[in-house]
């Protein structure tokens, strides 16, 4: 299969959406609200809805690209390092995020208010290194500025 201006354009709909939340993301530093309820639940929305667009987006290159199968949320970023989509490096770093969906999704009534904080500062840079990883693989040049 080849890429299509079709892919280019469903994918970066979703590289869009990153970008939002990842600069709602740069704003928080560990302590900077752990103690407002508000702030941590947004942030906890924030990089729930970031990785499922990681995710979401690996997911129409790997099928238009007829990549491997994955078998999971951190297998379908694997399969992007395998086919040299994105770095090990990088892949080794958010690898834990892809860990922590599981417990934004059904282990939220454990998670503490500090390990949100820490997370949102940890993997919120992140997030654009894979946006601009994904846009070179894809040559998407022109993208649109992210709407807020």
């Amino acid at each position: 299969m080849f890429i299509t201006d079709s892919l280019r354009t469903q994918v970066d709909r979703y590289l869009q959406a990153i970008e939002m939340r990842s600069r709602w993301l740069a704003g928080l530093t560990t302590s900077s609200g752990s103690d407002d309820p508000g702030r941590v639940w947004a942030a906890e929305r924030a990089l729930h809805v970031a990785v499922e667009c990681v995710t979401d987006a690996a997911n129409l290159v790997i099928d238009a690209l007829v990549m491997r199968d994955p078998g999971g949320y951190v297998d379908i970023v694997r399969v992007l390092m395998e086919e040299g989509v994105v770095s090990r490096d990088w892949f080794q770093r958010f690898e834990p995020m892809l860990r922590l969906r599981e417990r934004l999704v059904h282990g939220y009534v454990d998670l503490q208010p500090d390990e949100v904080m820490e997370a949102a500062v940890q993997f919120g840079p992140l997030f654009n290194e894979y946006v601009a990883a994904l846009r070179q693989y894809l040559g998407i040049k022109d993208a649109r500025p992210p709407q807020d």
